[in-house]
């Protein structure tokens, strides 16, 4: 059986389409439809139901699944072996949260391509629920994401194995020449009552705020929402306002003196970074790779 066609048919099953397949593959769809034929006729019965333009897996497709993923993994094991770093040719596809991605992994993907030149990475910026379930549905090989644990059984965490976890904190930050930037042990309420500048309200930034603001019953009040905190961290540079961030998504500003910590008188506000992977699948040397990098750049002791 061509490995080509194993190929077309794991794309065609993650992506539940012959024609996303076709445009991710760079074939003609009816390269990919002959593909399919072909395995069908070798294995003597239909991989896939057609009902209408919908395509769904047939009973002796899934079974034929989990063979045509071992059979994958297989052969992408023999493509490496006894390679070195430099010479391991492959697809790596990874999830990456905004923040870490121009904050940590920018950095990371840097020395990645200096010992993997040839591994071709595909990066998908986004939320943690749609990560999550691209994740789930084969379209990711790893996601790198903050926030709190992912231990919901709803999310399917049961095959998922948790293989890097970082403790973070979210701190408030503001320009070094602001009146918060000098007082020690500001009140909450004196925070809060400067304009702030918020990220989504889905983040955990924005949940952990608001819970904030409640448990000390103040109201929460912001004249400006930014799904970007490299866009709200300039802003502040400006002088724009109080803010509430990932501390790793503002440290180098602190460091050169173009921001200010606020020292609050709160509790640390803790979540975590995350590395996450299908328990049950393969992970190739060059996915430990880059998990190995991000390890040794953001280690994994308390912030």
């Amino acid at each position: 059986m061509d490995m080509r066609n194993i190929r077309t048919f794991l794309r065609v099953v993650d992506l539940e389409s012959f024609t996303k397949a076709a445009e991710e593959l760079n074939y003609a769809q009816s390269t990919v439809t002959t593909q399919i034929l072909q395995m069908e006729r070798e294995l003597g019965f239909s991989l896939f139901d057609r009902l209408g333009k919908k395509i769904y897996l047939s009973s002796l497709g899934r079974e034929f699944l989990t063979y045509a993923n071992d059979i994958s993994h297989i052969m992408l094991q023999v493509g490496i072996l006894g390679k070195s770093e430099n010479e391991m040719t492959g697809t790596l596809r990874v999830g990456v949260l905004e923040s870490l991605l121009f904050h940590t992994m920018l950095d990371v993907i840097q020395e990645y391509n200096e010992r993997y030149p040839n591994i071709y990475v595909e990066i998908k910026m986004g939320q943690v629920s749609e990560l999550m379930e691209l994740l789930k549905q084969n379209q990711l090989d790893m996601i790198y994401i903050s926030g709190n644990l992912i231990e919901d059984s709803r999310l399917h965490c049961c095959y998922l194995h948790c293989c890097y976890k970082r403790e973070e904190r979210i701190i408030f930050v503001t320009s070094p020449w602001h009146a918060l930037a000098v007082k020690k042990l500001a009140p909450l309420a004196d925070v809060l009552s400067y304009p702030l500048i918020v990220t989504e309200r889905s983040g955990t930034c924005y949940s952990k705020l608001s819970e904030l603001a409640t448990a000390h019953d103040l109201e929460l009040r912001h004249f400006l929402m930014i799904d970007n905190t490299k866009a709200i961290a300039e802003l502040l540079r400006k002088g724009v306002g109080v803010s509430f961030l990932p501390e790793y998504s503002v440290r180098r500003h602190i460091e050169n003196g173009e921001l200010a910590g606020v020292d609050a008188d709160i509790e640390p506000q803790i979540y975590h970074s995350q590395i996450l992977y299908h328990k049950s699948k393969w992970i190739a040397p060059y996915t430990e790779g880059l998990i190995a990098i991000i390890r040794k750049m953001y280690p994994e002791e308390a912030a």
